[in-house]
């Protein structure tokens, strides 16, 4: 069964992919000729026509120069990457779910994965304080089956969290909870959690958290937001790979495992 085309006015993500299935059914290819062309497969092709996932630079300029199009392919990726992908969300709960190996760094907050119930609750109550929320307890508990999905699978993961990030929030009962949750997980084996103290400033992440994935077929992701319910998905490898390298960057300046341990066993709650 084929995958309908996304609407092509909802992105220019969704504009590529109804362009990519005009284009390949005008030169009668079939999608397995399009993968054969790009080195990839049928299913991947048909990936990128119903717009679950996006064609790089190097599959762009592959097809523009096959079907002259005039550039057309890496023009709107060039902007679409400037956009905002509508799909993101969901995507971005896949790859959490199914990636093998996840770096973590975040500035701001503790990451969704390692966050307690009452810390989690303490900030869906900020959100629909802002009408970004509906229901409180609702999202409470879709966030922690989010988590546990997560964690099912015992992927490894390396996370480096900015000190400010583990600043109390919610009370002295949440903070403690949250400590005590950090400290269990540091425990794990498939888990590595490290602070980056404020004396390290500035570093490469201050402008924002991010999040790296290595996934069980080999290929790479990354994502950054999210500020105002704002977020993108990099599917591009080599942009992908340069998130890895950010991460390692900051990783260099942080803490070790056992510093981190030490300094979150006495954080303030």
């Amino acid at each position: 069964m084929v995958n309908p085309s996304p609407n092509p006015e909802i992105s220019l993500y969704a504009l590529m992919a109804y362009y990519l299935r005009f284009l390949r059914q005008k030169h009668k290819m079939t999608q397995t000729q399009v993968g054969q062309l790009i080195n990839c497969t049928k299913s991947q092709v048909s990936k990128y026509e119903g717009g679950t996932r996006q064609l790089d630079e190097h599959e762009c300029a592959v097809l523009d120069k096959a079907w002259d199009t005039g550039g057309l392919f890496t023009i709107l990726l060039h902007y679409a990457k400037l956009g905002v992908d509508p799909n993101w969300h969901e995507k971005l709960r896949r790859y959490l779910r199914e990636a093998a190996t996840l770096r973590f760094f975040y500035n701001n907050v503790i990451p969704m994965p390692f966050q307690s119930e009452g810390y989690a609750r303490s900030l869906l109550m900020e959100g629909h304080d802002a009408l970004i929320v509906d229901d409180v307890e609702r999202a409470v508990t879709k966030r922690m089956e989010q988590q546990e999905a997560i964690l099912a699978g015992d992927p490894a993961i390396w996370a480096v969290l900015d000190e400010a990030a583990l600043r109390p929030m919610g009370g002295t009962a949440v903070m403690e909870e949250q400590r005590d949750l950090l400290l269990k997980l540091m425990s794990l084996r498939n888990i590595s959690i490290r602070v980056i103290p404020e004396s390290a400033l500035p570093h490469i992440g201050i402008d924002g958290g991010f999040t790296y994935f290595e996934l069980r077929n080999g290929g790479r992701a990354a994502f950054a937001g999210t500020v105002l319910e704002v977020g993108r998905i990099i599917e591009d490898q080599a942009e992908a790979a340069g998130v890895a390298v950010r991460f390692e960057r900051i990783a260099a300046r942080s803490w070790s495992e056992d510093q981190s341990r030490e300094w979150i066993t006495r954080m303030r709650t």
